[in-house]
């Protein structure tokens, strides 16, 4: 291929990625929904910073500090990490994969990874996995000159592996990546004698040191929670299914095809063929992604757990179907195909509440989960208002109690109430409940549900107060009731 060629490449993936980054930030500018219980919950972890908290690592309360401070604490800047990242994560697969396959494969796996449906969420909606792939990318990225002998990039690439596991800690799987790798590399296994692959990785744990000794200072409470994800589970090949399933409607089901062919050429050409270029990738994707196919023939996983590991099939695929040994015809046929696929998939992710029109039940559309916090925070403000301004907000439900916090008027003090002898959330964590005894509070729940008997022997009264319906275009989404509760007496010793 041509300098020209090559070069026309390079610049079409600058003028897509920051077109899509463009399109990204006006999307989160003017959307009509609010922030997902997830936003809510590390956007109060923002107000509190720590070096852990109950569940995660802190990045993204770190992040989400960072942000609002500059614009306050509007979702806009809540979010404004998400189209970053998504944009960094971009960066990073496009020149790792021209580090390794040349502009074409770049090109084509930065538009693959952008058509996917579950690339709009990741741009828009600002998670732990938006730093986490960015920095997944990004050590990849810098491990190139590294392996091809320019030594600060082993630096560079543990510092970015640091961030990475300070954001999730499914990052730990850059590490047997790496020197799987380095095992199976006959050119590069001579990097295990030498001391730059243990100082990146230890560079690395270094920076997740702090969050080590917070968990260690809190009884291991985020690994006790993670593990609890998972444990004590049997064999159920229905959750194997169903985890394969989710993964190839977020990939996409043609994309996900090539991904999957992909990493068989990994094996073919990477492990049993010698080639570096197919095994680094390769060695990228099938630890984290092998690893949760295999827990879920035991237990159910989330499906977004393997997302980081397909930064790297993505390059698999591009590089799969432009280096096979089809004609140039058929080549184009399968990437456009499954472009246009996700395209139109996209489409819907973005348009979500054209789903509406269909025979759907409505609160089960993802949409629904971003709906109606807002005006839920209204009512409750009103409340709180005329009762004279100082009463706290208590749920059962975290993502109530989190979403009341930001969308209620002045951000009253918000407050889980947790029926289980063990903290079950970072509310727990908090605590601060027991100061609140003579004070008023508001109770929401789901609707037709009533207080639990527990709180209700913790007031003095709780009456109703209404209930609150959302709605989109008449239909009903979810509703939520109400109650006025009087003089907090403290909970009763359990």
């Amino acid at each position: 291929m041509g300098g020209s060629d090559e070069r026309k490449y390079e610049e079409a993936f600058w003028a897509l990625a920051l077109l899509l980054l463009a399109f990204h930030l006006v999307y989160i500018g003017i959307t009509p929904y609010d922030l997902a219980p997830d936003e809510a919950y590390y956007w109060l972890w923002s107000k509190r910073l720590s070096w852990g908290y109950y569940s995660k690592p802190p990045l993204v309360a770190w992040l989400i500090r960072l942000s609002t401070s500059l614009g306050g604490d509007t979702p806009f800047f809540v979010r404004l990490g998400a189209p970053i990242f998504s944009f960094i994560s971009s960066l990073a697969l496009f020149y790792f994969a021209k580090g390794l396959f040349g502009p074409r494969v770049g090109f084509w796996a930065f538009l693959l990874s952008n058509l996917t449906a579950a690339s709009p969420v990741g741009a828009m909606i600002m998670t732990i996995d938006a730093p986490l792939i960015a920095f997944w990318g990004l050590t990849f990225l810098f491990l190139l000159p590294a392996l091809r002998g320019k030594g600060a990039f082993w630096y560079l690439s543990g510092i970015c592996l640091g961030l990475g596991l300070l954001s999730k800690y499914a990052a730990v799987a850059l590490v047997p990546s790496l020197f799987f790798y380095l095992t199976t590399s006959k050119k590069e296994r001579r990097w295990l004698r030498r001391r730059e692959p243990y100082l990146w990785a230890g560079l690395g744990f270094l920076l997740l040191l702090p969050n080590l000794i917070w968990n260690h200072l809190h009884g291991w409470i985020t690994f006790h929670h993670t593990s609890s994800l998972v444990e004590g589970r049997s064999f159920n090949p229905v959750t194997f299914f169903e985890f394969i399933g989710t993964q190839f409607g977020l990939m996409t089901p043609l994309i996900f095809l090539l991904i999957a062919y992909g990493i068989i050429q990994g094996v073919r050409k990477g492990i049993k063929g010698g080639d570096n270029r197919y095994l680094l990738p390769f060695w990228g994707t099938a630890p984290l992604l092998g690893f949760f196919i295999l827990l879920s023939f035991f237990s159910p996983c989330y499906a977004n757990w393997a997302a980081p590991s397909y930064l790297t099939g993505f390059v698999l695929a591009a590089a799969s179907v432009i280096e096979a040994p089809w004609t140039e015809r058929r080549k184009r046929g399968w990437l456009l195909s499954a472009a246009i696929l996700g395209g139109v998939i996209c489409f819907f992710v973005y348009n979500m509440d054209l789903l509406r029109r269909f025979p759907v039940p409505q609160k089960e559309l993802p949409s629904s989960r971003l709906m109606g916090w807002r005006k839920l925070g209204e009512e409750v403000g009103r409340i709180i208002e005329a009762e004279g301004g100082d009463l706290f907000v208590i749920t059962q439900d975290r993502r109530f109690s989190s979403e009341l916090a930001f969308y209620t008027p002045g951000h009253p003090r918000a407050y889980l109430l947790n029926l289980f002898p063990y903290p079950i959330s970072q509310f727990d964590l908090w605590g601060g409940l027991e100061r609140e005894k003579g004070k008023d509070a508001v109770f929401v729940t789901k609707q037709g549900r009533g207080p639990p008997s527990l709180l209700v022997h913790s007031f003095e009264a709780c009456h109703r107060k209404g209930d609150v319906e959302i709605r989109y275009r008449g239909k009903f989404i979810k509703g939520y009731s109400l109650y006025l509760c009087r003089r907090f007496k403290g909970l009763p010793h359990r």
